[in-house]
């Protein structure tokens, strides 16, 4: 049996990995902050409290294990608790292999982000692209997974969106509402982390994880309230408004978006690569279909 050391195991993604990886048969590690924060009980789950910019509580959790998965990843900072991207990406990553090298781990699968790359925008971008680039030159036997926007019974987004337009007639969004989108749900994104523990041509890789479909923003916003037979008014906000409003307020949490997420929301988030999913065998799962099960 082989022994999992799963980072980020009681965020809305890490809680699906950690289900898939026990259903499969693995005995999993999970590092936690908190060991009342695990809602999963299992003989084949052991808990290992610590903190992950704590390089000593890493390195305890890693010890004995045959893979480390890290799926540590914020979309939003909260610099004075020290949660910031370049520790939660970069620091928190560096941590974990360092500590897979150091214990002779060679198996490492890494949680990245679409649209991840050298000349990036946004910091978000920035620093997973240099958690990617210490992975990479690590020397370990790594596959690097970059989901797009990622939905599910849980996720925040659309979630999100769908309790707002339950209180108002009139929905407001940004732009043209021209935004590509081609969200990936938690389910797709779960089997294929845990299948890649087994698929070694999956080594030395680095893969995008896109779903079904590609939807403009509006599209999207559409397809909520066709699957929950809500109609509401779809109102757009010009760009210019939207960040005056980021300069003002985008710092403070209850604010709907930061510079960062609008700077991702403008580029798009899509790819047309789905080796991942030909590679490890995990079907794409309809979109609205996902939808119906969680959204009302």
């Amino acid at each position: 049996m082989k022994k999992v050391f799963l980072t980020g195991a009681t965020g809305f993604v890490g809680s699906e990995i950690l289900k898939k990886l026990i259903e499969k048969g693995y005995y999993v590690k999970a590092l936690v902050r908190n060991r009342n924060s695990i809602k999963i009980s299992s003989g084949n789950l052991e808990i290992s409290e610590g903190d992950i910019l704590n390089y000593q509580s890493v390195k305890n959790g890693v010890a004995g294990s045959d893979v480390v998965i890290n799926l540590v990843g914020i979309i939003r900072e909260i610099p004075y608790k020290n949660v910031t991207f370049e520790n939660m990406h970069f620091v928190a990553t560096k941590n974990c292999v360092d500590a897979a090298k150091e214990l002779n781990v060679n198996r490492f699968i890494q949680m990245s982000a679409n649209g991840t790359r050298e000349n990036a925008v946004s910091q978000y971008h920035k620093t997973k692209y240099k958690a990617e680039r210490y992975l990479v030159e690590s020397g370990l036997n790594y596959t690097i997974l970059r989901p797009s926007l990622i939905y599910g019974e849980n996720d925040s987004f659309i979630n999100m969106l769908n309790d707002i337009m339950k209180k108002v007639p009139i929905f407001s969004y940004f732009g043209d509402g021209s935004y590509p989108m081609q969200p990936v749900s938690v389910y797709e994104v779960a089997e294929i982390f845990v299948n890649c523990i087994e698929k070694d041509e999956t080594i030395g890789g680095i893969y995008p994880i896109c779903g079904d479909k590609k939807f403009t923003y509006k599209e999207l916003l559409n397809s909520i309230m066709e699957v929950t037979g809500r109609k509401r008014v779809l109102l757009p906000v010009p760009e210019f408004f939207v960040e005056v409003g980021i300069t003002f307020f985008g710092n403070f949490s209850w604010f709907p978006i930061t510079k960062d997420q609008f700077t991702m929301l403008k580029e798009g988030n899509v790819c047309d690569n789905s080796d991942i999913f030909n590679v490890t065998g995990v079907e794409k799962r309809d979109f609205k279909e996902v939808l119906r099960g969680y959204l009302k």
